[in-house]
């Protein structure tokens, strides 16, 4: 009697590329985003997490929104007592960062802020990215934005420090990590190269990684 011994092959399936992004107030790293999210042709999540959050909370979108900027006590202690007397803002982090863990497994994309390195940490093919900008490119971006206030120039350099210590505080509370610490991205890019060259570079990295990662 003769047996046949059938062997399947398994494919393994590649974990799509996802591009964070982390950057200062003003820096010009939103719209570098948007430009790296359409020259690889892939979505850009930013206040589309907070919506999607929204949807599957039940949280109306300006409380997801006000709760970004803040953070508790203690997420430990939090995580700890769950239930009802769990803080919004550590309520919003947990739902954020599933809603990026979910987005980030659909499909190849870019995520603009809300921790998304750090929640990404332990997953394959993920670029983190870093910008900032030289202090007059970005009070001259700050003035031209929908929201600006007629200030001196002086107050403006105040008003994005305000801005990135409730970035840096927000992060460095939520994650193991320093906000801005070059270490602890794949790649920081000073904006004042422009925000073409920025998105290019970016793109070039991402494609190497990849590559990389098929060896």
């Amino acid at each position: 009697m003769s047996i046949t011994i059938i062997i399947c092959e398994v494919e393994t399936m590649k974990a799509p590329l996802v591009i964070t992004m982390a950057r200062e107030y003003a820096s010009g790293g939103s719209e570098i985003a948007q430009k790296v999210a359409d020259l690889l042709g892939i979505p850009l999540y930013n206040k589309e997490l907070i919506t999607i959050a929204a949807k599957k909370s039940g949280l109306t979108e300006e409380a997801i929104a006000a709760s970004e900027t803040q953070r508790s006590g203690s997420l430990i202690y939090s995580l700890y007592m769950m239930g009802n007397t769990m803080p919004l803002a550590d309520q919003v982090y947990i739902l954020q960062s599933n809603v990026i863990k979910e987005v980030a497994s659909q499909g190849s994309c870019v995520i603009l802020g809300r921790c998304g390195d750090y929640v990404l940490r332990e997953r394959p093919n993920v670029l983190r990215t870093f910008v900032f900008a030289p202090i007059d490119i970005r009070v001259a971006n700050a003035k031209v934005r929908p929201d600006a206030k007629d200030m001196p120039d002086r107050l403006w350099e105040t008003h994005l420090a305000k801005h990135d210590r409730a970035r840096a505080s927000y992060y460095n509370y939520y994650t193991e990590n320093r906000w801005g610490e070059a270490k602890n991205y794949d790649l920081c890019l000073n904006a004042a190269i422009g925000q073409d060259a920025c998105a290019q570079l970016i793109v070039q990295a991402a494609k190497a990684m990849e590559a990389a990662n098929q060896e």
